[in-house]
Protein backbone atom coordinates (compact mmCIF):
# COMPACT_ATOMS: atom_id res chain seq x y z
CA UNK A 1 0.00 0.00 0.00
CA UNK A 2 1.72 3.22 -1.25
CA UNK A 3 0.06 6.58 0.21
CA UNK A 4 -0.31 9.43 -1.71
CA UNK A 5 -1.29 13.16 0.36
CA UNK A 6 -3.68 15.90 -0.31
CA UNK A 7 -4.12 19.17 1.53
CA UNK A 8 -8.19 18.65 1.88
CA UNK A 9 -7.46 15.15 4.01
CA UNK A 10 -8.94 15.31 7.33
CA UNK A 11 -6.52 14.59 10.29
CA UNK A 12 -5.33 11.05 10.70
CA UNK A 13 -5.70 10.25 7.01
CA UNK A 14 -4.18 9.32 3.80
CA UNK A 15 -5.43 7.87 0.35
CA UNK A 16 -4.36 4.63 -0.82
CA UNK A 17 -2.88 5.32 -4.30
CA UNK A 18 -4.26 2.49 -6.22
CA UNK A 19 -7.94 2.50 -4.88
CA UNK A 20 -8.53 6.13 -3.68
CA UNK A 21 -9.63 4.85 -0.70
CA UNK A 22 -9.39 7.22 2.37
CA UNK A 23 -7.05 5.26 4.92
CA UNK A 24 -6.84 6.18 8.83
CA UNK A 25 -4.65 3.26 9.88
CA UNK A 26 -0.95 4.60 10.46
CA UNK A 27 0.82 2.45 8.71
CA UNK A 28 3.95 3.67 7.34
CA UNK A 29 5.02 3.90 3.40
CA UNK A 30 8.65 3.38 3.87
CA UNK A 31 9.19 -0.78 3.96
CA UNK A 32 12.32 -0.49 6.59
CA UNK A 33 9.87 1.76 8.83
CA UNK A 34 7.30 -1.35 8.48
CA UNK A 35 10.23 -3.90 9.58
CA UNK A 36 10.68 -1.59 12.29
CA UNK A 37 7.14 -1.83 13.64
CA UNK A 38 6.90 -5.35 13.00
CA UNK A 39 9.93 -5.88 15.05
CA UNK A 40 9.19 -4.02 17.70
CA UNK A 41 5.59 -5.77 18.31
CA UNK A 42 4.11 -8.76 19.47
CA UNK A 43 1.58 -9.03 16.42
CA UNK A 44 3.87 -11.69 14.13
CA UNK A 45 3.88 -13.66 16.61
CA UNK A 46 -0.28 -13.66 17.11
CA UNK A 47 -0.26 -13.73 13.84
CA UNK A 48 1.61 -17.31 13.08
CA UNK A 49 -0.53 -18.60 16.31
CA UNK A 50 -3.72 -17.77 14.41
CA UNK A 51 -2.18 -18.86 11.13
CA UNK A 52 -0.93 -22.44 12.47
CA UNK A 53 2.58 -21.76 12.19
CA UNK A 54 3.76 -22.46 16.14
CA UNK A 55 3.12 -25.21 16.32
CA UNK A 56 0.27 -24.89 18.98
CA UNK A 57 -3.42 -25.49 16.82
CA UNK A 58 -4.31 -22.44 15.15
CA UNK A 59 -8.13 -20.77 14.31
CA UNK A 60 -9.92 -21.94 11.47
CA UNK A 61 -12.65 -20.53 8.81
CA UNK A 62 -15.89 -21.21 10.11
CA UNK A 63 -17.35 -21.48 6.50
CA UNK A 64 -14.83 -23.85 5.28
CA UNK A 65 -12.81 -25.62 7.91
CA UNK A 66 -9.35 -24.44 6.61
CA UNK A 67 -6.41 -22.94 8.21
CA UNK A 68 -7.83 -19.45 9.10
CA UNK A 69 -5.94 -16.37 7.46
CA UNK A 70 -5.97 -12.30 8.08
CA UNK A 71 -6.25 -10.27 5.51
CA UNK A 72 -3.37 -7.48 4.61
CA UNK A 73 -5.50 -4.91 6.05
CA UNK A 74 -6.07 -7.38 9.05
CA UNK A 75 -2.31 -8.25 9.96
CA UNK A 76 -1.44 -4.00 9.61
CA UNK A 77 -3.88 -3.65 12.55
CA UNK A 78 -2.66 -6.36 14.78
CA UNK A 79 0.73 -5.24 14.54
CA UNK A 80 0.07 -2.00 15.21
CA UNK A 81 -2.13 -3.44 18.35
CA UNK A 82 0.18 -5.13 19.72
CA UNK A 83 3.00 -2.46 19.36
CA UNK A 84 5.09 -2.12 22.51
CA UNK A 85 7.34 0.85 23.40
CA UNK A 86 11.30 0.76 25.02
CA UNK A 87 9.31 -0.34 28.24
CA UNK A 88 7.21 -2.79 27.06
CA UNK A 89 3.90 -0.87 27.59
CA UNK A 90 1.19 -1.05 24.52
CA UNK A 91 1.73 2.10 22.16
CA UNK A 92 -2.22 2.16 21.87
CA UNK A 93 -4.42 2.38 24.83
CA UNK A 94 -7.59 1.65 22.56
CA UNK A 95 -8.75 0.87 19.27
CA UNK A 96 -11.63 1.24 16.61
CA UNK A 97 -11.76 -0.62 13.43
CA UNK A 98 -14.35 0.18 11.20
CA UNK A 99 -15.63 -0.60 7.78
CA UNK A 100 -18.41 -1.29 5.84
CA UNK A 101 -20.88 -4.36 5.51
CA UNK A 102 -19.14 -7.28 4.70
CA UNK A 103 -15.42 -6.19 5.11
CA UNK A 104 -15.19 -9.26 7.88
CA UNK A 105 -15.43 -7.29 11.06
CA UNK A 106 -17.13 -9.86 13.11
CA UNK A 107 -14.88 -12.96 12.06
CA UNK A 108 -11.94 -10.66 12.71
CA UNK A 109 -13.34 -9.43 15.85
CA UNK A 110 -13.76 -13.01 16.99
CA UNK A 111 -10.12 -13.49 16.03
CA UNK A 112 -9.05 -11.41 17.92
CA UNK A 113 -10.77 -12.18 20.98
CA UNK A 114 -9.96 -15.91 20.45
CA UNK A 115 -6.43 -15.14 20.21
CA UNK A 116 -6.91 -13.02 23.49
CA UNK A 117 -8.22 -16.33 25.10
CA UNK A 118 -5.39 -18.90 23.73
CA UNK A 119 -3.03 -16.68 21.78
CA UNK A 120 0.59 -15.34 23.05
CA UNK A 121 -0.27 -11.71 23.98
CA UNK A 122 0.73 -10.80 27.17
CA UNK A 123 4.29 -9.05 26.95
CA UNK A 124 6.70 -10.79 29.64
CA UNK A 125 9.97 -8.81 28.05
CA UNK A 126 12.52 -8.62 25.35
CA UNK A 127 14.80 -11.16 23.87
CA UNK A 128 17.61 -9.87 21.52
CA UNK A 129 15.71 -6.38 21.41
CA UNK A 130 12.43 -8.15 20.41
CA UNK A 131 9.66 -8.30 22.20
CA UNK A 132 8.21 -11.68 23.73
CA UNK A 133 4.50 -12.75 23.97
CA UNK A 134 3.14 -15.54 26.37
CA UNK A 135 -0.78 -16.77 26.76
CA UNK A 136 -2.34 -15.48 29.83
CA UNK A 137 -3.03 -17.13 33.17
CA UNK A 138 -6.23 -16.36 33.40
CA UNK A 139 -7.68 -14.23 30.68
CA UNK A 140 -10.99 -12.99 31.05
CA UNK A 141 -12.15 -11.40 27.42
CA UNK A 142 -15.72 -9.61 27.06
CA UNK A 143 -17.85 -9.14 24.49
CA UNK A 144 -20.57 -5.87 24.41
CA UNK A 145 -23.19 -4.92 22.20
CA UNK A 146 -26.46 -3.32 21.94
CA UNK A 147 -27.55 -6.54 22.76
CA UNK A 148 -27.29 -9.53 24.22
CA UNK A 149 -27.92 -11.00 21.18
CA UNK A 150 -25.71 -9.51 18.98
CA UNK A 151 -23.10 -10.42 21.61
CA UNK A 152 -24.13 -14.34 21.04
CA UNK A 153 -23.57 -14.01 17.36
CA UNK A 154 -19.93 -13.15 17.49
CA UNK A 155 -19.36 -15.92 20.25
CA UNK A 156 -20.67 -18.27 17.94
CA UNK A 157 -18.89 -16.83 15.03
CA UNK A 158 -15.43 -17.41 17.63
CA UNK A 159 -16.63 -20.97 18.32
CA UNK A 160 -16.53 -21.62 15.16
CA UNK A 161 -13.01 -20.94 14.52
CA UNK A 162 -12.11 -23.75 17.01
CA UNK A 163 -11.45 -27.12 15.55
CA UNK A 164 -11.43 -30.48 17.54
CA UNK A 165 -7.52 -30.68 17.75
CA UNK A 166 -7.73 -26.78 18.84
CA UNK A 167 -10.37 -27.65 21.53
CA UNK A 168 -8.79 -30.81 22.92
CA UNK A 169 -5.62 -28.93 22.44
CA UNK A 170 -6.51 -25.95 25.19
CA UNK A 171 -9.03 -27.81 27.01
CA UNK A 172 -12.17 -25.32 25.55
CA UNK A 173 -15.94 -25.66 26.74
CA UNK A 174 -18.10 -23.90 24.07
CA UNK A 175 -21.11 -22.75 24.76
CA UNK A 176 -24.06 -20.26 23.59
CA UNK A 177 -22.74 -17.01 26.44
CA UNK A 178 -19.48 -18.06 27.66
CA UNK A 179 -16.49 -20.26 26.30
CA UNK A 180 -14.08 -21.76 29.22
CA UNK A 181 -10.75 -23.04 29.45
CA UNK A 182 -11.49 -25.83 31.76
CA UNK A 183 -7.71 -25.96 33.03
CA UNK A 184 -7.60 -22.24 34.46
CA UNK A 185 -11.40 -21.04 34.24
CA UNK A 186 -10.05 -18.13 32.00
CA UNK A 187 -12.89 -17.88 29.40
CA UNK A 188 -14.73 -15.99 26.52
CA UNK A 189 -18.12 -14.53 27.33
CA UNK A 190 -21.01 -12.09 26.42
CA UNK A 191 -21.20 -9.73 29.24
CA UNK A 192 -24.40 -8.53 30.58
CA UNK A 193 -25.81 -5.06 29.74
CA UNK A 194 -27.07 -4.55 33.00
CA UNK A 195 -24.12 -1.69 34.68
CA UNK A 196 -24.20 -2.87 37.68
CA UNK A 197 -23.43 -6.33 37.22
CA UNK A 198 -20.49 -5.81 34.75
CA UNK A 199 -18.93 -3.38 36.77
CA UNK A 200 -15.40 -4.24 38.10
CA UNK A 201 -14.87 -7.72 36.68
CA UNK A 202 -11.06 -8.02 35.92
CA UNK A 203 -11.46 -7.91 31.93
CA UNK A 204 -8.10 -9.00 30.00
CA UNK A 205 -9.64 -7.74 26.32
CA UNK A 206 -13.02 -5.81 25.41
CA UNK A 207 -14.82 -5.91 22.80
CA UNK A 208 -17.41 -3.73 21.75
CA UNK A 209 -19.10 -4.66 18.76
CA UNK A 210 -21.52 -2.29 16.39
CA UNK A 211 -21.06 0.54 18.39
CA UNK A 212 -22.85 2.81 15.83
CA UNK A 213 -26.10 1.70 17.44
CA UNK A 214 -24.64 2.05 21.21
CA UNK A 215 -26.51 5.35 22.62
CA UNK A 216 -27.64 6.76 25.75
CA UNK A 217 -31.20 5.85 25.17
CA UNK A 218 -30.32 2.34 24.57
CA UNK A 219 -27.96 1.96 27.34
CA UNK A 220 -25.10 0.94 25.33
CA UNK A 221 -23.42 4.03 26.44
CA UNK A 222 -23.41 2.90 29.78
CA UNK A 223 -22.16 -0.30 29.11
CA UNK A 224 -19.18 0.87 27.07
CA UNK A 225 -17.97 3.05 29.58
CA UNK A 226 -18.14 0.67 32.43
CA UNK A 227 -16.04 -1.90 29.66
CA UNK A 228 -13.55 1.01 29.34
CA UNK A 229 -13.31 1.29 33.13
CA UNK A 230 -12.60 -1.78 33.88
CA UNK A 231 -9.76 -2.34 31.68
CA UNK A 232 -8.62 0.63 32.86
CA UNK A 233 -7.70 -0.68 36.22
CA UNK A 234 -6.55 -3.74 35.12
CA UNK A 235 -2.42 -4.52 36.65
CA UNK A 236 0.45 -2.89 34.11
CA UNK A 237 1.71 -6.62 33.50
CA UNK A 238 -2.13 -7.40 32.20
CA UNK A 239 -2.08 -4.09 30.31
CA UNK A 240 -6.29 -4.26 29.20
CA UNK A 241 -8.18 -2.69 26.57
CA UNK A 242 -11.23 -2.28 24.96
CA UNK A 243 -11.54 -1.91 20.84
CA UNK A 244 -14.56 -1.40 18.93
CA UNK A 245 -15.69 -2.72 15.82
CA UNK A 246 -18.18 -1.15 14.06
CA UNK A 247 -19.95 0.56 10.83
CA UNK A 248 -19.56 3.93 9.77
CA UNK A 249 -21.74 5.75 12.84
CA UNK A 250 -24.63 8.38 11.61
CA UNK A 251 -23.95 11.64 12.54
CA UNK A 252 -25.62 13.51 15.24
CA UNK A 253 -26.52 10.44 17.03
CA UNK A 254 -24.10 10.65 19.78
CA UNK A 255 -23.46 7.04 19.50
CA UNK A 256 -20.25 5.36 21.17
CA UNK A 257 -18.53 5.32 17.72
CA UNK A 258 -19.23 8.68 17.06
CA UNK A 259 -17.99 9.31 20.11
CA UNK A 260 -14.80 7.23 19.30
CA UNK A 261 -14.27 9.12 16.15
CA UNK A 262 -14.00 13.08 17.77
CA UNK A 263 -11.86 11.88 20.01
CA UNK A 264 -9.26 10.35 17.51
CA UNK A 265 -9.99 13.58 15.88
CA UNK A 266 -9.20 15.50 18.34
CA UNK A 267 -5.87 13.30 18.94
CA UNK A 268 -4.73 13.87 15.33
CA UNK A 269 -5.10 18.16 15.56
CA UNK A 270 -2.06 19.26 15.54
CA UNK A 271 -2.45 21.68 18.74
CA UNK A 272 -3.48 18.35 20.84
CA UNK A 273 -0.91 17.98 23.53
CA UNK A 274 -1.44 14.40 24.76
CA UNK A 275 -0.28 10.86 23.19
CA UNK A 276 -1.99 9.84 20.08
CA UNK A 277 -2.69 6.40 21.84
CA UNK A 278 -6.28 5.61 19.80
CA UNK A 279 -5.71 2.79 16.60
CA UNK A 280 -8.37 4.22 14.35
CA UNK A 281 -8.74 1.97 11.25
CA UNK A 282 -10.92 2.79 8.40
CA UNK A 283 -10.97 2.47 5.08
CA UNK A 284 -13.59 4.39 3.27
CA UNK A 285 -15.04 5.69 0.04
CA UNK A 286 -13.46 8.77 -1.42
CA UNK A 287 -16.22 11.62 -0.46
CA UNK A 288 -16.91 12.39 -4.19
CA UNK A 289 -18.06 9.00 -5.08
CA UNK A 290 -20.98 9.60 -7.76
CA UNK A 291 -23.28 6.68 -6.30
CA UNK A 292 -25.85 7.55 -9.14
CA UNK A 293 -23.76 6.09 -11.77
CA UNK A 294 -22.38 2.80 -12.14
CA UNK A 295 -19.07 3.36 -12.60
CA UNK A 296 -19.08 6.25 -9.79
CA UNK A 297 -20.04 3.17 -7.35
CA UNK A 298 -17.97 0.21 -9.01
CA UNK A 299 -15.00 2.83 -8.13
CA UNK A 300 -16.72 3.64 -4.33
CA UNK A 301 -16.86 -0.08 -3.45
CA UNK A 302 -13.81 -1.26 -4.39
CA UNK A 303 -12.06 1.33 -2.06
CA UNK A 304 -14.07 0.75 0.13
CA UNK A 305 -14.05 -2.74 0.25
CA UNK A 306 -10.37 -3.05 -0.97
CA UNK A 307 -9.31 -5.29 2.20
CA UNK A 308 -12.63 -7.71 1.20
CA UNK A 309 -11.38 -9.75 -1.84
CA UNK A 310 -14.18 -11.93 -1.60
CA UNK A 311 -17.02 -9.13 -1.76
CA UNK A 312 -19.62 -9.37 -4.41
CA UNK A 313 -19.27 -5.92 -5.67
CA UNK A 314 -22.05 -6.03 -8.32
CA UNK A 315 -24.32 -6.97 -6.13
CA UNK A 316 -23.42 -4.56 -3.15
CA UNK A 317 -24.34 -1.96 -6.23
CA UNK A 318 -27.04 -3.20 -6.76
CA UNK A 319 -28.07 -2.85 -3.23
CA UNK A 320 -26.95 0.58 -3.44
CA UNK A 321 -29.61 1.42 -5.99
CA UNK A 322 -32.51 0.10 -4.05
CA UNK A 323 -34.95 2.36 -3.94
CA UNK A 324 -35.48 0.92 -0.51
CA UNK A 325 -32.00 1.85 0.40
CA UNK A 326 -31.56 5.43 1.90
CA UNK A 327 -28.75 7.96 0.46
CA UNK A 328 -27.68 7.43 4.16
CA UNK A 329 -27.68 4.19 4.68
CA UNK A 330 -25.96 3.84 1.10
CA UNK A 331 -22.86 5.83 2.26
CA UNK A 332 -22.12 4.37 5.62
CA UNK A 333 -23.29 0.83 4.81
CA UNK A 334 -21.53 0.65 1.32
CA UNK A 335 -19.02 2.75 0.79
CA UNK A 336 -18.11 3.55 4.93
CA UNK A 337 -18.57 6.91 4.70
CA UNK A 338 -19.84 9.18 7.22
CA UNK A 339 -23.57 10.39 6.22
CA UNK A 340 -25.54 13.39 7.11
CA UNK A 341 -28.89 13.24 8.33
CA UNK A 342 -31.75 14.30 6.00
CA UNK A 343 -32.32 17.95 7.19
CA UNK A 344 -27.88 18.54 8.12
CA UNK A 345 -27.72 22.07 6.77
CA UNK A 346 -24.67 20.68 4.57
CA UNK A 347 -23.30 17.91 3.19
CA UNK A 348 -21.27 16.71 6.73
CA UNK A 349 -18.37 14.75 3.81
CA UNK A 350 -17.90 17.79 1.49
CA UNK A 351 -17.31 20.07 4.51
CA UNK A 352 -14.54 17.85 5.52
CA UNK A 353 -13.39 17.39 1.73
CA UNK A 354 -12.10 21.42 2.32
CA UNK A 355 -10.14 21.02 5.23
CA UNK A 356 -7.09 22.69 4.40
CA UNK A 357 -4.07 23.18 6.80
CA UNK A 358 -3.12 26.46 6.69
CA UNK A 359 -1.46 28.65 8.51
CA UNK A 360 -3.02 32.51 8.95
CA UNK A 361 0.19 34.47 9.27
CA UNK A 362 -0.12 37.76 11.54
CA UNK A 363 -1.49 41.34 10.44
CA UNK A 364 -3.40 39.50 7.73
CA UNK A 365 -6.75 41.03 7.20
CA UNK A 366 -9.30 38.92 8.89
CA UNK A 367 -13.31 39.62 10.02
CA UNK A 368 -14.16 38.40 13.80
CA UNK A 369 -17.72 37.16 14.82
CA UNK A 370 -18.48 35.94 18.23
CA UNK A 371 -21.27 33.76 19.04
CA UNK A 372 -22.12 34.42 22.71
CA UNK A 373 -23.85 31.92 25.01
CA UNK A 374 -23.85 31.97 28.90
CA UNK A 375 -23.94 28.44 29.60
CA UNK A 376 -26.38 25.98 27.84
CA UNK A 377 -25.02 26.58 24.68
CA UNK A 378 -21.11 27.20 23.46
CA UNK A 379 -19.22 30.14 22.90
CA UNK A 380 -17.65 30.74 19.87
CA UNK A 381 -15.10 32.69 18.08
CA UNK A 382 -14.15 32.17 14.27
CA UNK A 383 -12.23 34.59 12.04
CA UNK A 384 -12.16 34.64 8.08
CA UNK A 385 -9.83 36.07 5.76
CA UNK A 386 -10.96 38.05 2.78
CA UNK A 387 -10.07 35.49 0.72
CA UNK A 388 -12.31 32.99 2.45
CA UNK A 389 -10.37 31.03 4.87
CA UNK A 390 -11.76 29.85 8.08
CA UNK A 391 -10.13 29.70 11.37
CA UNK A 392 -11.10 28.75 14.94
CA UNK A 393 -9.80 31.76 17.35
CA UNK A 394 -11.70 30.04 20.65
CA UNK A 395 -14.60 28.26 21.71
CA UNK A 396 -15.92 27.71 24.92
CA UNK A 397 -18.25 24.63 25.82
CA UNK A 398 -19.86 23.43 28.91
CA UNK A 399 -18.07 20.47 30.07
CA UNK A 400 -19.65 17.00 30.33
CA UNK A 401 -21.22 15.55 33.51
CA UNK A 402 -21.52 17.39 36.60
CA UNK A 403 -18.42 19.31 36.03
CA UNK A 404 -20.91 21.47 33.83
CA UNK A 405 -23.71 21.63 36.40
CA UNK A 406 -22.83 25.31 37.39
CA UNK A 407 -20.83 25.99 34.55
CA UNK A 408 -20.85 30.22 33.38
CA UNK A 409 -18.95 30.64 29.94
CA UNK A 410 -15.66 32.68 31.25
CA UNK A 411 -16.28 36.36 29.98
CA UNK A 412 -12.98 37.42 31.09
CA UNK A 413 -11.20 34.46 28.89
CA UNK A 414 -13.29 35.61 26.04
CA UNK A 415 -12.56 39.14 26.40
CA UNK A 416 -8.88 38.25 26.45
CA UNK A 417 -8.90 36.04 23.87
CA UNK A 418 -11.30 38.77 21.08
CA UNK A 419 -8.65 41.45 22.48
CA UNK A 420 -5.60 38.85 21.32
CA UNK A 421 -7.37 38.08 18.05
CA UNK A 422 -7.41 42.25 17.73
CA UNK A 423 -3.95 42.71 18.58
CA UNK A 424 -2.30 39.60 16.22
CA UNK A 425 -4.52 40.70 13.02
CA UNK A 426 -5.74 43.39 11.08
CA UNK A 427 -9.49 42.74 12.09
CA UNK A 428 -11.34 44.74 9.04
CA UNK A 429 -14.79 43.74 10.94
CA UNK A 430 -15.65 42.31 14.18
CA UNK A 431 -19.20 41.09 15.08
CA UNK A 432 -20.84 39.92 18.37
CA UNK A 433 -24.45 38.66 18.76
CA UNK A 434 -24.35 38.37 22.77
CA UNK A 435 -27.72 36.08 22.89
CA UNK A 436 -30.62 36.82 25.34
CA UNK A 437 -29.08 35.31 28.45
CA UNK A 438 -29.06 37.85 31.65
CA UNK A 439 -26.59 38.58 34.37
CA UNK A 440 -27.89 36.53 37.32
CA UNK A 441 -26.58 40.13 39.45
CA UNK A 442 -27.77 42.80 37.32
CA UNK A 443 -30.55 41.75 35.32
CA UNK A 444 -27.98 43.24 32.02
CA UNK A 445 -27.56 41.20 29.18
CA UNK A 446 -24.72 38.81 30.55
CA UNK A 447 -22.48 40.25 27.84
CA UNK A 448 -23.42 43.69 27.94
CA UNK A 449 -20.35 44.93 30.05
CA UNK A 450 -17.66 42.83 28.23
CA UNK A 451 -19.22 44.02 24.60
CA UNK A 452 -19.56 47.95 26.00
CA UNK A 453 -15.54 47.68 26.92
CA UNK A 454 -15.12 46.78 23.19
CA UNK A 455 -16.95 48.91 21.67
CA UNK A 456 -15.48 51.85 23.49
CA UNK A 457 -11.95 50.54 23.16
CA UNK A 458 -12.28 49.35 19.31
CA UNK A 459 -14.83 51.71 17.79
CA UNK A 460 -11.62 54.02 16.22
CA UNK A 461 -10.01 51.12 14.61
CA UNK A 462 -12.58 48.81 13.56
CA UNK A 463 -12.48 50.74 9.78
CA UNK A 464 -16.29 48.99 9.02
CA UNK A 465 -18.82 48.74 12.00
CA UNK A 466 -20.91 45.37 13.08
CA UNK A 467 -23.97 47.98 13.05
CA UNK A 468 -23.47 51.07 11.09
CA UNK A 469 -25.42 54.23 11.14
CA UNK A 470 -26.42 56.88 13.88
CA UNK A 471 -27.13 54.88 16.62
CA UNK A 472 -25.11 52.09 15.39
CA UNK A 473 -22.07 49.91 16.78
CA UNK A 474 -18.69 49.13 15.97
CA UNK A 475 -19.07 45.22 17.20
CA UNK A 476 -22.61 44.55 18.21
CA UNK A 477 -24.56 42.48 15.67
CA UNK A 478 -27.48 42.10 17.55
CA UNK A 479 -29.43 39.50 16.20
CA UNK A 480 -32.41 39.37 18.96
CA UNK A 481 -35.61 40.74 16.60
CA UNK A 482 -36.87 42.26 19.38
CA UNK A 483 -33.70 44.78 19.15
CA UNK A 484 -33.98 47.63 16.21
CA UNK A 485 -32.52 46.51 12.77
CA UNK A 486 -32.14 43.11 13.76
CA UNK A 487 -34.46 42.29 10.35
CA UNK A 488 -31.70 43.23 8.08
CA UNK A 489 -28.92 41.54 9.81
CA UNK A 490 -30.89 38.57 10.27
CA UNK A 491 -31.55 38.44 6.71
CA UNK A 492 -27.84 39.16 6.29
CA UNK A 493 -26.84 36.15 8.04
CA UNK A 494 -29.33 34.11 6.55
CA UNK A 495 -28.35 35.30 2.89
CA UNK A 496 -24.46 34.05 4.29
CA UNK A 497 -25.51 30.90 5.60
CA UNK A 498 -27.38 30.09 1.95
CA UNK A 499 -23.97 30.95 0.31
CA UNK A 500 -22.10 29.43 2.66
CA UNK A 501 -23.75 26.08 1.75
CA UNK A 502 -23.85 26.49 -1.94
CA UNK A 503 -20.13 26.84 -1.78
CA UNK A 504 -19.55 23.78 0.51
CA UNK A 505 -22.38 21.62 -1.37
CA UNK A 506 -21.43 22.30 -5.10
CA UNK A 507 -20.37 18.98 -6.35
CA UNK A 508 -16.35 18.62 -6.99
CA UNK A 509 -14.95 21.11 -9.08
CA UNK A 510 -17.73 23.58 -8.64
CA UNK A 511 -16.81 24.51 -4.69
CA UNK A 512 -16.71 27.54 -3.91
CA UNK A 513 -13.44 29.86 -1.76
CA UNK A 514 -14.52 28.44 1.36
CA UNK A 515 -11.72 26.64 3.32
CA UNK A 516 -11.64 25.82 7.07
CA UNK A 517 -8.20 24.97 9.70
CA UNK A 518 -9.37 21.20 10.10
CA UNK A 519 -10.39 22.10 13.90
CA UNK A 520 -12.05 19.45 15.22
CA UNK A 521 -14.68 21.49 17.20
CA UNK A 522 -15.94 23.25 14.37
CA UNK A 523 -16.00 20.54 12.38
CA UNK A 524 -18.22 18.90 14.89
CA UNK A 525 -20.33 21.88 15.52
CA UNK A 526 -21.44 22.06 11.61
CA UNK A 527 -21.92 18.62 10.95
CA UNK A 528 -24.54 19.09 14.00
CA UNK A 529 -26.23 21.97 12.36
CA UNK A 530 -29.54 21.93 10.43
CA UNK A 531 -31.41 23.48 7.79
CA UNK A 532 -33.55 25.61 9.44
CA UNK A 533 -36.14 28.08 7.46
CA UNK A 534 -36.96 31.26 8.60
CA UNK A 535 -38.77 34.12 6.76
CA UNK A 536 -35.91 35.16 5.08
CA UNK A 537 -34.74 32.03 3.69
CA UNK A 538 -33.05 29.23 5.29
CA UNK A 539 -30.04 29.46 8.06
CA UNK A 540 -28.94 27.32 10.81
CA UNK A 541 -30.17 25.97 13.66
CA UNK A 542 -29.77 22.99 16.51
CA UNK A 543 -31.95 19.85 16.59
CA UNK A 544 -33.86 21.01 18.79
CA UNK A 545 -33.96 24.28 21.31
CA UNK A 546 -32.61 21.93 23.94
CA UNK A 547 -30.21 20.07 22.27
CA UNK A 548 -26.76 19.32 23.77
CA UNK A 549 -25.17 19.24 19.97
CA UNK A 550 -23.99 22.72 19.98
CA UNK A 551 -23.39 24.83 16.93
CA UNK A 552 -22.18 28.00 17.87
CA UNK A 553 -19.00 27.63 15.98
CA UNK A 554 -21.40 26.80 13.02
CA UNK A 555 -22.73 30.06 13.40
CA UNK A 556 -19.25 32.21 14.32
CA UNK A 557 -18.40 30.57 11.00
CA UNK A 558 -21.18 31.93 8.69
CA UNK A 559 -20.79 35.19 10.97
CA UNK A 560 -17.18 35.65 9.93
CA UNK A 561 -17.80 34.86 6.28
CA UNK A 562 -20.63 37.67 6.42
CA UNK A 563 -18.13 40.10 7.73
CA UNK A 564 -15.22 39.00 5.40
CA UNK A 565 -17.63 39.89 2.05
CA UNK A 566 -18.59 43.12 3.43
CA UNK A 567 -14.96 43.94 4.16
CA UNK A 568 -13.62 42.90 0.86
CA UNK A 569 -16.18 44.77 -1.57
CA UNK A 570 -16.43 47.92 1.03
CA UNK A 571 -12.71 49.12 -0.25
CA UNK A 572 -11.87 50.89 3.40
CA UNK A 573 -8.74 50.79 5.05
CA UNK A 574 -7.16 50.36 8.44
CA UNK A 575 -7.26 54.00 9.82
CA UNK A 576 -4.23 55.76 11.09
CA UNK A 577 -3.84 57.09 14.55
CA UNK A 578 -6.45 57.20 17.15
CA UNK A 579 -9.49 58.95 17.84
CA UNK A 580 -10.75 59.53 20.81
CA UNK A 581 -12.99 56.94 22.64
CA UNK A 582 -16.48 57.47 22.92
CA UNK A 583 -19.43 55.65 24.93
CA UNK A 584 -20.28 51.83 24.65
CA UNK A 585 -23.26 50.54 22.72
CA UNK A 586 -25.25 50.13 26.07
CA UNK A 587 -23.69 53.40 27.83
CA UNK A 588 -22.28 51.34 30.47
CA UNK A 589 -18.46 52.72 29.73
CA UNK A 590 -16.89 56.20 29.22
Amino acid sequence: MTTATSDLLLPGYWIDATSGAWCSIPWPDDPDERARLAGMSLGPRVIDWAEWRTGDPGLIHPLTGRHWRFTPGQKRFLILWYLVDEDGRFAYRSGVKRGAKGTGKDPFAAAMGNAELCGPVEFSGFSHGRPVGVRRGMPLVQVASNSEEQSKDLLRVANAQWGREAKEFYGLDCGATRTVLKDTGGRFEVTTSSEASSEGDPVTFGILNETHHMTDSSGGSRVAAVARRNVAKSPRQIQARVCEFTNAHMRGLDSVAERSFEAWQKQQAGSYPGVRDILYDSVEAPPDTQIMTHPGRMRGLKAAYMDAPWSDLERLSAEMLDPRTSVADTIRFYLNGLASQEDAWVEAAKFDALAAETEIPDHTKVALFLDCSKSEDATALIGCTLDYRVFEAGVWERPRGRRGDAWLAPREDVDSMVRQAMTTYRVMWLGIDPGPAKDDEDEALYWAHMIDELDRDFRARLPIWASPGRNGSPVLFDMRLSTPGAAHRNWEFTKTAELVAKWINAEKGEAGPLRWDGSPTLRRHVHNAKARPNPWGTSLGKVTRDSLKVIDAATAMVGAVMGARVAGVSGKKMPEGKRRPGKGRWGLTN
